[in-house]
């Protein structure tokens, strides 16, 4: 009866991380990602509108970070899906060196990938962004890559009392197609009033 529960157990866990992790880079998919920071998000709207009645300082330290590797199709033609796909793994392992544990990264599909800060300042969610911007572009590309650089775009949207998370990942998601268009490997923070703004110029 034991050894039949614990074949149970392993067997869930196997089907747990099908369902919810991404295979290739061993971070949690969209689903994962889903499931993981809905909960914090609902208690970060809750506080929220707790401060909002109280008319208190509305500020909640909640924070999307959307990432998005540039001229990635270019990389896979040249290099070859496999080192394209060796680039995403790198990737992804900067994310696990720069995050805490309690933050939430995702690969989002392709080469796109999403985080979730929770307890960051306006002020900490950029300087983590852009200490992961300069690290991945430092990853080496091998053979025949003489004009090609691993970079990402990456926009942020932080939390101001958005309805659901879905419209905040929207919100960073507009940010880093801002980043994209206006020269890419750059930070943009999104601005709910401008819709965007530049926080830091191409490294």
């Amino acid at each position: 009866m034991a050894s039949t529960m614990k074949q149970m157990e392993r067997e869930l866990r196997r089907l747990r991380k099908l369902v919810y992790y991404d295979e290739l880079t061993g971070l949690l998919n969209r689903r994962g990602f889903h499931e993981e920071s809905e909960r914090i998000f609902r208690g970060t709207s809750a506080v929220w509108k707790r401060k909002q009645e109280k008319r208190q300082n509305s500020d909640v330290a909640f924070s999307i970070m959307f990432f998005d590797a540039d001229n990635f199709k270019q990389i896979n033609d040249v290099l070859g899906h496999d080192l394209g796909d060796e680039v995403l793994q790198k990737i992804a392992s900067l994310f696990r060196k720069h995050l805490r544990m309690s933050d939430i990264v995702a690969r989002w599909g392709g080469e796109e990938f999403v985080v979730a800060l929770f307890g960051a300042t306006t002020q900490d969610a950029p300087a983590v962004a852009e200490r992961i911007r300069k690290d991945i572009e430092k990853i080496k590309l091998p053979r025949n890559s003489e004009k090609l650089k691993a970079t990402v775009s990456v926009g942020i949207a932080i939390y101001d009392g958005e309805d659901s998370i879905d419209k905040l990942i929207k919100h960073a998601d507009e940010a880093m197609y801002r980043a994209k268009t206006t020269g890419k490997n750059k930070v943009v923070i999104f601005d709910p009033l401008a819709r965007h703004r530049v926080d830091s110029a191409s490294g």
